[in-house]
C-alpha cells in the first residue's frame, strides 16, 4: 500500500475514535447506506456472534475502542486489545473499565500488520472490520500470523462489509473519501467481501473457514488453522 495512503487511513481511525461507536449505537454509518435501523440491527446480529464464538484467551486485532468487548468479556480469561491509535486504545481502556476486566487486559499500541505475536498463545482471535482496509499482498501475512497465534483448538472470528446489493454503485474494492462530524476528510483503502473470497484466501494461509453470518451490511465469518 502507498505509504501516504495508509498514513491518511491510520490519522482518518485515531482522529474518528470519539464517534467511531456511532455506527453501531446510532446507525450512523461513514458511507452511503442511509438506513440507520439495517446498521443496528446487523450490529446486534454481530454482538450476538461475538457473544457465541469468543471466550478463553482472546486477541482483538485491531481493537479500535473496544465495542465489542461488552459481548465477550464476561466469557474471557485474558484479553489482548491491539491497535495503532492511542485515542481508540484510550476508548478501549475506558471499555475495559467499564466492563471489570482491566486487570486481565493487556494493551499494545502497534500496527495490526507488524504486531509480533506469540505463537500458539490465543483461544479465539477477532479481527473486525479490518481486513477490508488490507491488500492482497498485505492479506496472506498477516492472516498466516493470526493462524501461528492461534492455539491447536483455537479460531478466528472475521466481521467486516459484505458485498451486495445495498452498496449501491461503488466499487468492491479501491480508494474512497471518509468525513469526520467537523468536516476533516482523509482518503482511504476499503474493500468488501463475499463468503467466497474467503474460500479462495483458504489455502494460502492454511485455515478453513466458514460464514456464520451473512447479513445485507455485514459478514461473520469463522476460521480455524488446518492441522
Amino acid at each position: 500500500m502507498d505509504p501516504r495512503l495508509r498514513r491518511s487511513m491510520n490519522e482518518y481511525y485515531n482522529e474518528r475514535a470519539e464517534e467511531f461507536d456511532e455506527i453501531y449505537t446510532l446507525g450512523k454509518p461513514p458511507g452511503t447506506v442511509t438506513d440507520p435501523e439495517l446498521y443496528k440491527e446487523e450490529a446486534r446480529s454481530l454482538g450476538n456472534l461475538v457473544r457465541e464464538h469468543c471466550r478463553g484467551s482472546i486477541l482483538d486485532i485491531p481493537c479500535g475502542t473496544g465495542y465489542w468487548l461488552q459481548f465477550y468479556a464476561a466469557d474471557c480469561s485474558a484479553i489482548t486489545l491491539v491497535d495503532q491509535s492511542e485515542n481508540m486504545l484510550r476508548e478501549g481502556r475506558e471499555k475495559a473499565q467499564e466492563y471489570g476486566v482491566e486487570s486481565i487486559t493487556t494493551f499494545m499500541k502497534s500496527d495490526a500488520l507488524e504486531v509480533s505475536l506469540e505463537d500458539r498463545s490465543f483461544d479465539t482471535v477477532l479481527v473486525g472490520f479490518f481486513l477490508s482496509h488490507v491488500t492482497d499482498s498485505q492479506m496472506g501475512p498477516f492472516l498466516h500470523r493470526l493462524r501461528n497465534a492461534l492455539k491447536p483448538s483455537g479460531h478466528v472470528l472475521i466481521m467486516d462489509s459484505n458485498w451486495t446489493r445495498y452498496r449501491g454503485s461503488r466499487p468492491k474494492e479501491g480508494t474512497t473519501v471518509r468525513t469526520l462530524n467537523d468536516g476533516r476528510q482523509y482518503e482511504i483503502y476499503k474493500r468488501y467481501f463475499e463468503g467466497a473470497d474467503f474460500d479462495r484466501m483458504s489455502d494460502a494461509c492454511e485455515m478453513d473457514f466458514s460464514v456464520q453470518y451473512e447479513g445485507k451490511l455485514y459478514l461473520g465469518v469463522t476460521g480455524t488453522a488446518r492441522q
